[in-house]
């Protein structure tokens, strides 16, 4: 496998993140990713808690090692404690995504923590840069939740261009040739969700991963 700024940085064989489904991508879930070689995330939604994030970093810990936890920027000014919680998990990676981190990135940084923002369009992308992210993700109209209105390819061509940060592509993004496209096009790696529905491992009723093998 090709190396990228994804697997140098956090030390992963594969330059792929498990998307931060919220409601889906628990400990188990995001322990099998980094135990396959990528880097698992945990979804940490609005609705759930921080004894949510504990518990399930240490389900994620002990099947993968690493994890990474993705947070939904917009819902922290009601519920900080959220992002306290996943900064003492000590993930490998915090994701700030849909909204401003300014206010956030300070001190994830201070705990040593790199941030990675997923981003819709150029202007998203003028706000993670402004607030000091490490790196962000260009995630097209074809993604499974949270979209833009651009798809994936233009999107990413887009951003490659007006930033120096690395850059990932999520959306519309499923199989190894994805990847390829992505890594052929510039891009450090793949930030994967709907595929993963299928996993044994995603939180869920078992008719849901049959609809999406079918």
């Amino acid at each position: 496998m090709v190396t990228t700024w994804l697997s140098r940085e956090f030390g992963i064989e594969i330059p792929v993140l498990g998307a931060p489904m919220g409601g889906r991508a628990g400990g188990a879930l995001a322990g099998a990713v980094s135990a396959a070689g990528g880097l698992g995330l945990l979804g940490a939604a609005r609705y759930n808690t921080p004894e949510w994030i504990e518990a399930e970093a240490e389900v994620a810990r002990s099947i993968g090692g690493k994890f990474g936890v993705g947070l939904m920027t917009w819902s922290l000014p009601e519920n900080e404690l959220m992002l306290d919680a996943a900064i003492a998990v000590e993930p490998t990676m915090i994701t700030l995504s849909f909204g401003d981190p300014a206010s956030y990135v300070g001190r994830i940084h201070d705990a040593g923590i790199p941030v990675v923002s997923q981003i819709n369009t150029l202007e998203d992308l003028r706000i993670v840069e402004a607030a000091g992210v490490d790196g962000v993700i260009a995630q097209g109209g074809e993604a499974g939740g949270h979209t833009g209105r651009i798809g994936t390819l233009p999107l990413l061509q887009e951003i490659l261009e007006t930033t120096s940060l690395p850059v990932l592509a999520a959306g519309g993004i499923g199989t190894g040739r994805g990847l390829a496209a992505v890594l052929a096009a510039g891009g450090e790696g793949v930030m994967i969700g709907t595929a993963l529905l299928a996993s044994p491992e995603t939180v869920g009723p078992d008719y849901a991963r049959a609809r999406v093998v079918e």
